[in-house]
């Protein structure tokens, strides 16, 4: 049975957490942003409804993914190629 060396594992997982916080930071930004946006307009024209706070927030969440959605996905594989690439060097 092969031992794996510990600054491996936290080099992999912290790559991990960067990874994670770098493909959902934008679709957090973007739901912050407008959830901002719509709560302001809901306090001036005083319109409390949660629906009206939900359908835009979600449209903006869903236009923003589309559009980066190509980004995402490459970001992705190339983590995940070089993950599976360093098990070698792990073993």
């Amino acid at each position: 049975m092969a031992i794996v060396d510990l600054t491996h594992v936290i080099d992999s997982s912290r790559e991990a957490l960067r990874m994670s916080l770098l493909l959902g930071g934008p679709l957090l930004a973007v739901a912050l942003l407008a959830g901002l946006v719509i709560n302001v307009l809901q306090t001036v024209t005083q319109l409390h409804e949660p629906v009206v706070g939900l359908v835009p927030r979600l449209v903006a969440v869903l236009l923003v993914l589309l559009a980066i959605l190509p980004w995402l996905v490459g970001r992705w594989v190339s983590f995940t190629v070089d993950l599976i690439g360093s098990i070698p060097d792990l073993l």
